[in-house]
């Protein structure tokens, strides 16, 4: 707006400027040029006015030494030769007719009288305006014939000098100043400037090249108009040069005056007219500035902003109003979009799936609460970030997210890593829209988490071939066994009978405790896992358990050494569970233990718990893994690679002590090989059963 201000003051003020220069310049020029022109003609005048005096002269001087060459005493005294009277008669005559010069030449072209500076007569040649002794002068010659023989007695020359009395003259009747010139430009005489000689190394004035063409001259403070005009003696020859000028410093006043006129006139007009636009932008700009603030308030989002009306002017009355209406349509508009919009994400939103929107750049645009939920991201995070860089494949080697998109409307799992860096799987449909008011397509995303649908999938089948792998194999030993037992072409002894079942009774003994894990992880998957707590001696659990797992023990060759104190308090918890505790330890410690290598057991009581613990001298168990193998259906895979049970005996373990108010964990044995142990307080605290 500030802008628009200073274009309408500067037009306003080109616009006054303009129209007092049309009406002020043309009269300045006008009357510049008329004053120009009556001065030019008035030296014309006076250079054809002294032109005229000049050649009146001239005759002057020939009608009046034509009267003295006739006279009768010139003509006797010439011929007495009577030098002295003769020149007191031409000086008497001189004087009397006012001439500068009056010569009486012999015949033979010598000096008989008159002027005494001059030495020598002029030549024939030496008539109309010459340049005598260096001085200009108007000269006339006449011939003096004898009247009694008709003979020539000698030559009379008469001449005036053309300086300044003569030049005072000239302008007392021109009006105008007078001065003579060399052919080259110096001054010889001037009634109005500086006279130089013909020795002056410069010119006095650059004469044009045409003689109708004037010049400017100054003198000083004085200013002339002049003009030239060649002169000519007898000959035709041009010997000086008649200069007219006239002053024209009232001219050149009046020009600065006009000027100063004009100008102060054409300042005075502006500085009216900028205030008066001023004032008028002002008006205007003032009801403009209002609605230009209130259409930023609105532009940065204060949509109820109110726009002020105005009475005056009409057109700014009328923006107002347009503008007041069209703030109305657009509020009533995006309330309307606004409570669809709402709806609309309220929906968005209560999906548990995630939704996202991407660009053609393949930048996010939208991102739901759902999604959020699932991979970690918040929708400021996500806002404008890449969807590879949202959604990286947790398989490398399978490329980018983009790469392994479903086509549109198909359905895919994909592996992708959240933001904390976890592995999952994620069932995703996209589709491809266009928002309103965009010709740009977008890609929807819909997504949801089935990372647990699918280790359930591969826990299931996992879990299935685990479990006919382990009753497969204790049953295909007891079969075996029975088959020969029941072949009577083959009488066994009662050693060998006893032999044959050993396998059987350790296919039963494995059997049996697959069965009491199975049993046990349902009863804790359902909820219905419960203590029976009573008092009993620690004793007791490990006489059980060395029971149990004897023959799996003699099978290995591993023996069983116990490191315990000679008196243990009795505990109070579940016997038959803690057996079971044991006897798993136990018998993972033999799985994973050498054959032929020990397995100890460890009892360490303290004040508040008592810590069991089962060491062996198999591989170890890496620090990453320590914290996943208590969980259910986890198993780490030997180093012979045997398969080893289906993973539920350390997460019976794990449940058992905790529900007993203890804690498992593993270490490693400073001899190699791993320690197991959990600890159960002396009297455990009261659980929900």
């Amino acid at each position: 707006m500030n802008s628009f201000s200073v274009r309408l003051l500067f037009g306003f003020m080109i616009l006054i400027a303009l129209t007092t220069l049309s009406a002020g310049v043309p009269a300045y020029w006008l009357t510049r040029s008329q004053l120009e022109r009556q001065a030019w003609s008035q030296v014309t005048s006076a250079q054809a006015a002294t032109q005229s005096l000049l050649a009146a002269e001239q005759e002057r001087l020939a009608n009046q030494l034509g009267l003295f060459s006739e006279r009768p005493t010139l003509q006797q005294l010439t011929r007495s030769q009577a030098v002295d009277e003769l020149h007191l008669y031409l000086q008497d005559f001189q004087n009397q007719s006012g001439l500068d010069i009056l010569l009486l030449c012999r015949v033979d072209n010598t000096l008989l009288a008159g002027n005494s500076d001059f030495a020598d007569c002029p030549t024939d040649e030496s008539q109309g305006v010459v340049l005598l002794n260096g001085r200009p002068a108007l000269v006339a010659q006449q011939v003096v014939i004898d009247q009694q023989s008709e003979r020539p007695l000698g030559t009379a020359v008469a001449g005036i000098w053309l300086e300044n009395p003569f030049l005072q003259t000239l302008t007392a009747a021109t009006g105008t100043q007078q001065s003579i010139l060399l052919p080259d430009g110096h001054r010889l005489a001037s009634n109005f400037a500086p006279e130089q000689t013909a020795a002056t190394e410069t010119a006095v004035a650059n004469l044009p090249t045409a003689q109708e063409e004037g010049y400017e001259l100054t003198f000083g403070e004085n200013v002339y108009y002049a003009a030239y005009r060649p002169l000519t003696n007898s000959a035709g020859q041009t010997t000086l040069i008649s200069e007219v000028a006239l002053q024209v410093n009232s001219l050149v006043l009046t020009e600065s005056r006009a000027f100063f006129i004009l100008a102060v006139s054409t300042l005075s007009v502006a500085v009216l007219g900028f205030l008066l636009s001023f004032w008028f932008v002002r008006q205007v700009n003032a009801p403009l500035q209002k609605l230009t603030a209130t259409a930023e308030k609105i532009s940065q989002g204060d949509l109820v902003a109110p726009i002020p009306l105005f009475s005056e002017p009409v057109e700014i009355r009328t923006l107002a109003a347009a503008l007041h209406r069209s703030q109305a349509a657009m509020l009533s508009a995006l309330q309307e979009k606004s409570e669809v919009g709402d709806r609309l994400n309220a929906l968005v939103q209560s999906l548990v799936e995630g939704v996202a929107t991407y660009n053609a750049d393949g930048r996010i645009t939208f991102w739901s609460e759902g999604a959020q939920g699932i991979l970690g991201w918040s929708a400021a995070e996500t806002e404008g970030q890449h969807v590879n860089n949202i959604f990286p494949l947790s398989e490398l080697d399978e490329g980018t997210f983009l790469d392994v998109m479903p086509r549109a409307s198909q359905k895919r799992q994909i592996g992708v890593l959240t933001k904390s860096g976890k592995k999952m799987v994620l069932a995703m449909t996209d589709s491809q829209l266009i928002p309103p008011g965009s010709d740009t397509v977008q890609v929807a995303l819909v997504f949801r988490d089935v990372t647990e649908e699918v280790a359930v999938r591969r826990l299931r089948s996992y879990f299935l071939a685990n479990i006919s792998h382990e009753f497969r194999t204790p049953l295909s030993t007891m079969n075996a066994s029975m088959e020969l037992l029941l072949d009577e072409n083959e009488p066994f002894s009662l050693a060998e009978v006893r032999q044959l079942l050993k396998p059987s009774h350790l296919s039963l003994l494995s059997l049996q405790n697959l069965i009491d894990n199975l049993l046990e992880s349902s009863s804790i998957e359902s909820g219905q896992f419960a203590l029976r707590r009573q008092p009993f001696a620690m004793q007791q659990i490990i006489d059980n358990a060395v029971v149990i797992t004897r023959p799996l023990l003699e099978r290995r060759s591993q023996q069983f050494v116990i490191n315990i104190p000679p008196d243990l308090f009795d505990v109070v918890g579940d016997s038959a569970r803690l057996t079971q505790v044991l006897v798993n330890l136990i018998i993972n410690a033999s799985k994973y233990s050498p054959i032929g290598k020990p397995i100890e057991l460890q009892i360490s009581p303290t004040a508040d718990f008592l810590q069991v613990g089962i060491a062996d001298e198999g591989p170890g168990i890496p620090h990453d893994q320590r914290q996943n193998i208590f969980r259910s259906f986890v198993r780490l895979d030997p180093v012979d690679q045997e398969q080893y049970g289906i993973g539920l005996g350390l997460f019976v373990v794990k449940t058992i002590v905790e529900e007993h108010g203890g804690q498992v964990g593993v270490s490693d044995r400073p001899e190699g090989g791993s320690l197991f142990w959990f600890q159960i307080p002396w009297q455990p605290k009261e659980t929900a059963s």
